[in-house]
């Protein structure tokens, strides 16, 4: 039998092997299967006489095994690695929103937060000292009742947190007095009267009792109490009837409202009178200025005789700092002198 020179199955052409390196098929000729007996018919033709390929068309690359390709390995559902199931979310309260949830390498990029947020908390502890070592001293004065608040320094001339009237000289127009004997010199401002430009509301202490701001509690000997007035003072004038004509050697005041009720300082709190001009019956004007401090603040005038005192209030503080109160406020006034008679 002749030997096919191309496989009668693919149509590839054959080498010296006895299978077709193509396709696998037994080559007629070359392998027994493949080679049909005597006494048994030819076998038909399985498909289409196969045109054979061109001569400049180059084969394709022989595949190895001849055979199929091992099968692919399958897993039975009993050898699968199982996989945890995924765990549910935690139980939020109703109308709460859950909480952002955000990638591991997302978390792994801020490692700076840490120390902004330490940066910040160093910044206002920072901030609180200077705050309480510059201007916080309020507190610590208002522990102590009895302490006095040191005086800053009296204010300058011209110097007003709303601004200063114009101050008439001190030159008096009355005839030249003399001076009282000493021993007759004496408290005169326990019978004097007042007119105030206003007066403030009551209020109530930390124990809930009504606290009054008439006149007369200038002149009541306890720098617990005060007059008081809305808002800003400045421009203001009091005035004080002795009662009959006096000579008047002294005057002062305890300038804002010296009270101490528990933590709370009253006279920082409230506006203080810093410059006042005391007027008298002779024309004579003299003016004084305070520093802060809560105690009565006294001026050597000379010796003035007059029946009336007018306060002409210059220079007056802006509210404090700390529990700042838009009020101005004179605790205490004195008048020392002696009668006439």
């Amino acid at each position: 039998m002749t030997t096919p020179t191309f496989c009668t199955d693919c149509g590839h052409e054959l080498g010296i092997g006895r299978f077709c390196t193509n396709c696998g098929r037994p080559v007629p000729g070359r392998h027994p299967e493949a080679t049909p007996t005597v006494s048994a018919p030819a076998a038909p033709p399985r498909s289409a006489p196969v045109v054979p390929p061109s001569a400049d068309q180059v084969p394709p690359s022989a595949r190895y095994p001849l055979y199929a390709d091992a099968p692919p390995t399958v897993t039975s559902p009993a050898t699968r690695p199982q996989q945890a199931p995924p765990t549910p979310p935690p139980l939020l309260p109703p109308g709460a929103a859950p909480a952002p949830s955000y990638p591991a390498a997302q978390r792994a990029a801020r490692p700076w937060l840490p120390w902004v947020i330490a940066l910040v908390v160093l910044a206002l502890v920072a901030a609180l000292g200077a705050f309480l070592l510059l201007g916080g001293d309020d507190a610590e004065r208002a522990a102590d009742d009895s302490r006095d608040d040191r005086s800053e320094g009296p204010a300058s001339p011209g110097a007003s947190d709303t601004g200063t009237p114009e101050r008439p000289d001190s030159t008096g127009t009355g005839a030249p007095v003399d001076a009282p004997d000493p021993e007759d010199v004496v408290d005169l401002t326990s019978e004097v009267t007042a007119t105030v430009p206003s007066i403030a509301q009551p209020s109530r202490d930390r124990q809930g009792k009504v606290v009054k701001f008439v006149a007369s509690n200038m002149w009541d000997g306890k720098a617990r109490t005060a007059w008081r007035m809305a808002g800003d003072g400045t421009g203001e004038t009091l005035t004080f009837d002795l009662g009959s004509e006096v000579v008047i050697t002294d005057v002062g005041m305890i300038n804002g409202y010296a009270k101490v009720d528990g933590p709370i300082n009253w006279y920082r709190s409230n506006r203080r009178v810093r410059a006042v001009q005391w007027e008298f019956d002779d024309g004579t004007r003299i003016t004084q200025e305070f520093g802060d401090e809560r105690t009565m603040q006294m001026a050597a005038i000379g010796p003035v005789t007059t029946s009336t005192i007018r306060v002409h209030l210059l220079t007056v503080t802006a509210p404090g700092k700390t529990d700042g109160r838009d009020f101005t406020a004179i605790s205490e006034v004195r008048f020392l002198g002696a009668t006439s008679d």
